[in-house]
């Protein structure tokens, strides 16, 4: 019986840890440039970063309504 509940805790904490130990990701150093790149506005116009350059630029990510995270 013991065994079992142990063999379930280390499942249970490997489903846990695991997708977190993958999904590292390195993060930029301060100061670092952005990548150019291009995505549609909230008028489904698309804004480039070069459009910007030289230029204070605030980057605010939200995800859609009603979906998960």
């Amino acid at each position: 019986m013991l065994r079992i509940m142990l063999l379930i805790l280390v499942v249970i904490a490997a489903i846990l840890l695991v997708p977190r130990l993958l999904s590292r990701s390195t993060t930029p150093a301060v100061g670092t440039s952005a990548p150019d790149f291009t995505l549609p506005s909230q008028d489904d116009s698309l804004v480039s970063l070069k459009d910007y350059r030289g230029k204070w630029v605030v980057l605010y990510f939200y995800p859609k309504d009603q979906t998960p995270g």
